[in-house]
């Protein structure tokens, strides 16, 4: 057996943790952590392709390829996942949680807010204005599906605590049937282009409060290999003008699309629109030989959980948020 290594990820390492991601959605498709379409979406695209070493990222390999990743995102979160034929009381996931636990304490003190947000109004104070630090500490986040046996085991291990923060997780099976189209007269729904760069920022501004998305980063990430222009969709009001807007990402190695992020204008909200949008993905995805779609929003988020259920997603499971204070080695 070869003895795992790891490096920084950079932009060479792409396209594997691409295909990674892809076939762990394929071994655990109900508790696929991140998708190909969450990895382009999440990166600092403003600097790819020329990506140099990304020191909150860090890739594991054995004799196999990708053995797992941990994606710190200081100073409270860590994303983590590992190969689906190794187990988390291993060496490399137990690396992975060294070094997320390591990177937490050479951060500064800070709670994760997060944890205790009970509804949108809530949320949306907390990105205005995040509240202060009241427990101090060097808190750590992490993620666990509930059905990740053995996930769970190694964080109870290590003394994680599940909190009562949450994502709710939705599927839907794109050979099920939809309704016609029912968009208002005025309107339609295509995909952008070059020229639309300025608008689609705006769009997604504005539907996001606190939103940092800049024409930078969305030229950057319409070069990312994840990213196919025919499924970054908007509903147009006007020539011009953007009432909403989705992405949807197309993995053809498990044959499943996805949704990140999907948001529209405030003035546009309750009309119907948005779940055309959605409507319009699932065809889309479903033409380019995807078929299953997937998306998911925070259990506070009661108005996306609505859109999503009306649309035709269903529940298809849970994805708990847990939390260790990292005090010293």
């Amino acid at each position: 057996m070869s003895v795992p290594t790891s490096c920084p990820f950079s932009s060479p390492l792409l396209d594997d943790l691409l295909a990674f991601c892809g076939r762990n959605a394929i071994a655990r498709p109900d508790a696929a952590y991140l998708r190909p379409g969450d990895v382009a979406w999440r990166l600092p695209l403003h600097h790819l392709p020329t990506l140099g070493e990304v020191r909150w990222l860090r890739v594991w390999f054995d004799a196999e390829g990708i053995a797992g990743y941990a994606w710190f995102e200081p100073p409270t979160g860590v994303e983590l996942d590992l190969r689906s034929d190794l187990d988390w009381d291993g060496e490399v996931g137990n690396a992975l949680l060294d070094w997320a636990e390591t990177k937490r304490q050479q951060a500064p003190a800070a709670y994760p807010w997060l944890v205790d947000v009970q509804d949108m109004k809530q949320w949306a104070a907390g990105v205005r204005q995040p509240p202060g630090t009241p427990h101090g500490g060097r808190w750590l986040t992490t993620l666990a599906s509930d059905n990740d046996t053995d996930r769970l085991a190694a964080l109870h291990r290590r003394g994680y605590e599940r909190t009562g923060h949450h994502a709710i997780l939705y599927a839907r099976d794109l050979a099920d049937p939809l309704p016609p189209p029912n968009l208002p007269a005025s309107y339609r729904i295509r995909h952008t282009a070059e020229a639309d760069i300025a608008a689609r920022v705006a769009v997604h501004r504005a539907a996001w409060v606190g939103s940092s998305w800049t024409i930078e980063r969305y030229a950057a990430l319409r070069g990312s290999p994840a990213y196919d222009e025919t499924l970054d969709l908007v509903v147009e009001a006007e020539p011009g003008r953007f009432a909403a807007c989705c992405i949807c990402w197309a993995d053809p190695i498990s044959r499943s699309g996805s949704f990140e992020p999907v948001g529209t204008r405030p003035a546009f909200r309750g009309r119907g629109i948005t779940r055309e949008l959605i409507h319009e993905g699932f065809r889309r995805l479903g033409a380019k030989g995807m078929t299953i779609a997937h998306t998911e929003t925070p259990g506070f988020n009661t108005p996306a959980q609505a859109l999503y259920e009306s649309s035709g997603f269903g529940r298809a499971g849970v994805r708990w948020t847990y939390m260790k204070e990292i005090n010293g080695f």
